[in-house]
């Protein structure tokens, strides 16, 4: 029988094969961001689990930064998911 540690990681790498697929399959943009946001945490999750204190923090900071960055950008290039009337 396999420890809990390796089962937690097991989890959590299907964990992020699900939400990868997910963010791939949505046609909300929101989602699909909020799911790639979700998939840089577990990642990081992952590496501090490993030891790696050091890139787990990068990911936090760096990775899941730009996936906010992404998310205003896509809301201000598609007014916020708002259907625009096709009299303007």
């Amino acid at each position: 029988m396999e420890d809990p540690f390796t089962l937690g990681l097991l989890a959590l790498e299907a964990l992020i094969i699900l939400l990868s697929i997910y963010a791939a399959e949505s046609k909300n943009l929101a989602y699909s961001i909020l799911s790639l946001l979700a998939v840089s945490v577990v990642a990081a999750i992952i590496f501090f689990m490993l030891g790696g204190i050091f890139p787990a923090v990068v990911q936090i900071a760096v990775f899941s930064g730009a996936v906010i960055i992404m998310f205003i950008f896509v809301f201000i290039m598609t007014r916020g998911g708002v259907p625009v009337d096709a009299k303007d």
